[in-house]
């Protein structure tokens, strides 16, 4: 008997534990539908819009690109020369405190070749936040840009440690340009990507 109602207790847990999985789910399915239909409520954004523009996302972003840097290096061996002969002559001309100038002014003598090379890396090049209206895609930093939709010739969507990771081309971008998003709503991304552009664009916008 006790070991029944065991069973049945298990039973009943693992029921409940399915239930409210499916449940979570579904409304998970829901939500990212609604995103996807259009269904987004309009927000305030810290820049101006233009007339019938309305902005539904503000995402944090890191604004990224491959940056080249000019690095030097120093290859080869210097030999010091002379120590011992500039002391002896720095104590005849000063006194014992010449002496020890003498020492350390002594020169240094040996082959060293300084080289140059290019190296490319991977590097935040401005923080703040990517903004999607209903014309355009908006990252706001210390530098603002701006891309209507039109103009972005690429764009596609990739997962990364923190959230998001949007890659974008257009005319006049940096080196291999893309967007790092992370936050609440970062996994969201291109959902509201495709929401927006699909059904609330504006149609002097459109591709």
């Amino acid at each position: 008997m006790v070991f029944d109602n065991l069973q049945a207790s298990i039973k009943k847990k693992v029921k409940n534990y399915k239930d409210e999985q499916a449940r979570k789910k579904a409304e998970e399915e829901a939500r990212q539908e609604k995103i996807l239909s259009g269904d987004i409520e309009p927000i305030k954004v810290v820049v101006s819009l233009e007339p019938q523009e309305k902005a539904y996302v503000e995402l944090s972003a890191k604004r990224m690109a491959v940056v080249d840097r000019i690095v030097e290096k120093t290859t080869g061996k210097t030999k010091k020369k002379g120590v011992v002969g500039r002391a002896v002559v720095g104590g005849v001309l000063l006194g014992p405190l010449g002496a020890l100038g003498g020492a350390a002014t002594a020169g240094s003598k040996g082959n060293s070749t300084t080289t140059q090379h290019t190296a490319s890396k991977m590097e935040v090049v401005d923080d703040g936040s990517l903004v999607l209206t209903n014309k355009r895609l908006m990252f706001i930093g210390q530098n603002i840009v701006t891309l209507p939709y039109n103009k972005i010739l690429a764009v596609s969507f990739t997962n990364n440690i923190s959230g998001k990771k949007l890659l974008v081309k257009y005319e006049g971008m940096l080196k291999d340009e893309q967007y790092a998003v992370s936050g609440e709503k970062a996994k969201d991304t291109e959902l509201y990507y495709q929401g927006i552009t699909k059904n609330l664009m504006l149609r002097e916008t459109s591709p």
